[in-house]
C-alpha cells in the first residue's frame, strides 16, 4: 500500500472514531467538536485523493478551507467558557480525548516523516500542510483536555487564550 492509500485509510479511520464518539457523548459542545473533527478527517481523505490524482491545487485548497472549522471550534470554546452549567467529566471522556490526541499526534508525525523523504517539492509542501493541520488538531484537543479537567476555570486559562490565538496560524 502506498503512502497516499495508507493516509486515506488513516483519515477514514479517524473520521469513524470521531463519528462514533459524537454519537456516544451527551455533551452538546463536545458532540459539535467531534462532528467538526469527523468533517476535517473527511476533508483530509479528499486532500489525499486529490494528491493521488495529481491535483495539487485542489489539495491545497482543501487544507486552506479548514481555517473556518478552527474558527467554529473557537466559537464553541467561547460558548463552553461562558456556560453557567456546572459540568463534571469522568475518566471515560478524558480517555476518549487522549485517544484522539494520540491519533492526531501520530498522523502529524507520519506526515512530517514522509515529507522529509519526499523528493517532489509540491508533494513535500502538501505533506507539511497536512501535518500543520494535524498539529492544530493536537492543540485543539489539548484545550479540550484542559476544559475537561477544569471546566469552570477554562475561560481564564492560558490554554484557552493560546487556542484563540491559533486563528491566524
Amino acid at each position: 500500500m502506498d503512502i497516499l492509500e495508507f493516509a486515506m485509510k488513516m483519515e477514514l479511520d479517524g473520521k469513524a472514531f470521531y463519528e462514533k464518539n459524537a454519537r456516544l457523548t451527551d455533551d452538546k459542545e463536545l458532540k459539535r467538536i467531534f462532528i467538526l473533527l469527523a468533517e476535517e478527517e473527511e476533508k483530509h481523505y479528499h486532500f489525499f485523493k486529490a494528491m493521488q490524482e495529481g491535483k495539487a491545487d485542489e489539495a491545497a485548497a482543501l487544507i486552506k478551507s479548514s481555517s473556518s472549522s478552527l474558527k467554529e471550534v473557537q466559537n464553541i470554546f467561547v460558548d463552553m467558557s461562558q456556560s453557567k452549567e456546572k459540568k463534571v467529566f469522568g475518566a471515560d471522556e478524558e480517555a476518549t480525548w487522549m485517544k484522539a490526541m494520540d491519533i492526531e499526534e501520530k498522523a502529524e508525525s507520519f506526515y512530517r516523516e514522509k515529507a522529509q523523504t519526499e523528493e517532489n517539492d509540491d508533494q513535500r509542501l502538501l505533506l507539511n500542510m497536512i501535518a500543520d493541520e494535524e498539529r492544530n488538531h493536537v492543540h485543539m484537543i489539548d484545550s479540550i483536555l484542559t476544559y475537561l479537567k477544569f471546566p469552570e476555570a477554562f475561560a481564564d486559562s492560558a490554554q484557552f487564550k493560546n487556542f484563540q490565538s491559533l486563528e491566524g496560524k
